[in-house]
């Protein structure tokens, strides 16, 4: 009979299944084939710039959701999820080697010697060393004064060109103690909770704040994703192709599926859920008049449309069936009708009458 209904569709499922179940995966996808698609991948110009609009039209989607989207990010994610997600940054390891190149970046070390820099002459000025020297002096206020004026003008020029050739010094060595200090086991808790409280305020934070970018920059942010996932490339892959068919290639598809009890017990949802769509998509393929069609060019069916346009196809054991009740109506009229009693004896007298003389 044809495929029609679900059931069909469910056969076709079953015997999938059953017949991948029995292939290794050398045989389901050759190596050969695997690295011919690889290659297809990345030289199909074509293909690039479909998914390249289709990828500009879901950003832009997901960009304008994320616009206007005032929910806190702990919302987004759940409870569930902000607890493991916290435990995981409080818990990450710090990179001794990463902290010392943030640390002893030039930007860093600028910043740090601007903060000394003002630190330092902050200091000297709430001290006020001349002030105090200049108001024991016994000259007239208004002279004391220009003369405070003058005397601390003279300071900074001196005193600032001195600190600032202190710090080009002494700026690196400070950047060095601080990174030493920073990966300290004595400074492990504080750099637990400091992260922690880090991840909480970003939790906090309405999902909008978090994209507050510039259209432009949201331009150049888009185009470098999708420059990498286009130019993405992995180290040596043919040979990593070849290492993992030399290692999985003979092994068989089952290591791809879940087994059929683990299915039975619902406990594969993935592969049950893959499973209800291409069981959805085959019911409906089978009903369609593109099957139908296909259906009746190779085995040569007879196609037929009701009153809504649908095509239906005859099943090939009812056309057969036909066949053979034509033929034996044709051959029915063809033979000659046997003769009856009656006429069988009239026959023999007239052949007795007939005598030739051979008896």
């Amino acid at each position: 009979m044809v495929p029609s209904s679900g059931s069909d569709a469910s056969a076709l499922l079953d015997a999938l299944d059953l017949w991948l179940r029995q292939q290794t995966i050398e045989n389901v996808l050759p190596k050969h084939q695997a690295k011919a698609l690889l290659a297809d991948l990345r030289d199909d110009r074509r293909f690039w710039a479909q998914q390249r609009r289709q990828f500009a039209i879901v950003w832009t989607s997901i960009e304008a959701a994320l616009r206007v989207e005032t929910r806190p990010l702990s919302t987004v994610m759940g409870p569930d999820s902000c607890v493991r997600f916290l435990d995981a940054v409080e818990q990450m390891d710090d990179d001794p080697a990463l902290v010392n190149a943030v640390l002893r970046s030039e930007v860093f070390e600028t910043v740090l010697g601007k903060i000394l820099y003002d630190a330092i002459f902050e200091f000297v000025q709430r001290a006020d060393f001349l002030g105090n020297v200049f108001n024991q002096l016994p000259v007239i206020g208004a002279i004391r004064m220009q003369m405070l004026t003058a005397a601390r003008k003279q300071l900074d020029e001196v005193l600032g060109a001195q600190i600032s050739r202190f710090l080009g010094e002494y700026t690196a060595a400070a950047v060095e103690s601080a990174a030493t200090y920073l990966v300290s086991a004595e400074t492990e808790s504080k750099r637990r909770r400091a992260r922690r409280r880090l991840a909480e305020k970003l939790l906090a934070k309405p999902i909008a704040e978090l994209f507050q970018v510039s259209d432009m920059e949201m331009v150049l942010v888009r185009d470098a994703v999708w420059l990498a996932v286009q130019e993405f490339r992995l180290p040596d892959e043919e040979q990593l192709v070849d290492s993992l068919y030399a290692e999985f290639g003979h092994q068989p598809f089952t290591i791809m599926l879940p087994n059929r009890s683990t299915a039975a017990r619902g406990d594969a949802p993935l592969y049950e859920r893959g499973q209800s769509v291409l069981h959805a998509v085959l019911e409906r393929f089978l009903v369609s008049g593109e099957w139908s069609t296909w259906l009746a060019e190779a085995h040569g069916l007879p196609v037929k449309a009701d009153a809504r346009g649908s095509i239906h196809v005859t099943a090939a054991v009812t056309v057969a069936e036909q066949q053979q009740q034509q033929q034996r109506k044709a051959e029915e009229v063809d033979e000659p009708a046997e003769p009856s009693e009656e006429h069988s004896e009239v026959a023999e007298e007239s052949s007795s009458a007939q005598w030739d003389g051979w008896d």
